[in-house]
């Protein structure tokens, strides 16, 4: 049985039979933008974060130390990103160096502003997750206030030049400043030969006015999905614009996928708290044992079997893995149908 079916047999029988398959490795809270709609940065939020939040990283024997204890465990891919952005870290470059040299597949997210793009070639990361939130530059100074619209370019030829080397997904934010651009988008992917992804877009107190409009969601449910779906048809582009339309419904009136997080997926922070998710559920500390001690510990077993049985937290009504159990949902059901799994 390959891995992967392993892990869904896992989630059948309501135990772990191996370790996730990605592991996501928070690295600093630093940050050198400031989206409007940032839980961290947004420039209106009710709550800022402190300055001490802010200068929280990892540190680089931490690290290396957890990157060889989950690799132990048989992980098949890691996460960089943070609270912040990744390239503020002093020791990024040891960082992606490291995890390419265990042979594992690395996705690097980035707002790529600090990025040098010729050495992300270089390195051979197999996959940039890139926060755009735009498909034009007047836009995307909208939603970056610290940045003129000249970013946007430069962003741009950035990824074109990792065409055919580093898989690009422009992940695409998606609220009352940028709803209209979802078609453009899908044209954008195609001109910089990268994947597009789609996300409802949070909106932290203090950050509301950012929000869709009722006509714009309704504008997007009747005939922007339907038309960004053709046109990627068209031109060839990679999407999840089935994942996002069910999320966007599901926040009204949709049942969530079941949560494949217990079983694929692990996340830590820059402080060494394990989170079960990206919703910072806290599921362990990476000082209380190595990494495979606190995936198998009772605490985690105790979250697996809460969600298993639909006991939601807050936070899952945004689910960040939705994508993730989207599809896992779905690969689930053919292969029980297949009569692979039961």
């Amino acid at each position: 049985m390959n891995p992967r079916h392993e892990r869904l047999l896992g989630f059948v029988e309501g135990v772990p039979r191996t370790g996730p398959e990605t592991v996501h490795i928070d690295v600093t809270n630093a940050c050198n933008l400031d989206c409007v709609t940032c839980w961290n940065y947004g420039p209106a939020l009710a709550t800022p974060k402190t300055v001490g939040w802010k200068r929280q990283r990892i540190e680089r024997e931490v690290f290396l130390r957890v990157l060889d204890e989950v690799a132990a465990t048989g992980v098949e891919r890691i996460v960089i990103s943070g609270g912040g952005e990744p390239f503020t870290h002093p020791d990024i470059d040891t960082f992606l160096r490291a995890v390419k040299a265990k042979g594992l597949r690395l996705t690097l997210i980035s707002n790529g502003t600090l990025c040098d793009f010729v050495h992300v070639r270089t390195l051979g990361i197999d996959q940039l997750l890139l926060n755009v939130a735009s498909a034009s530059p007047q836009t995307y100074a909208a939603y970056h206030p610290n940045q003129p619209p000249e970013t946007f370019h430069r962003l741009m030829a950035g990824v074109e030049l990792l065409r055919g080397v580093t898989a690009v997904n422009m992940v695409q934010v998606i609220n009352g400043l940028n709803a209209h651009e979802l078609v453009a988008m899908v044209e954008l992917a195609h001109r910089v030969g990268a994947r597009c992804s789609f996300k409802v877009g949070d909106v932290p107190p203090g950050t509301e006015h950012f929000a869709l409009t009722e006509l714009q969601r309704e504008r997007l449910l009747t005939s922007s999905l339907k038309d960004a779906r053709k046109k990627a048809k068209e031109l060839g582009v990679r999407h999840n614009l089935d994942a996002y339309e069910q999320q966007l419904r599901g926040q009204h009136d949709g049942p969530l996928p079941d949560c494949f997080a217990g079983y694929l997926y692990s996340r830590i922070s820059v402080d060494g708290r394990v989170f079960f998710c990206c919703a910072h559920i806290d599921a362990g500390h990476v000082q209380e044992g190595p990494f495979e001690q606190v995936w198998r510990s009772p605490r985690y077993q105790a979250l697996r079997q809460r969600l298993a049985r639909k006991e939601l937290f807050p936070a899952c009504a945004r689910c960040g893995k939705h994508d993730m159990n989207h599809a896992a949902e779905e690969e689930l059901a053919e292969l029980r149908d297949a009569g692979v799994l039961p």
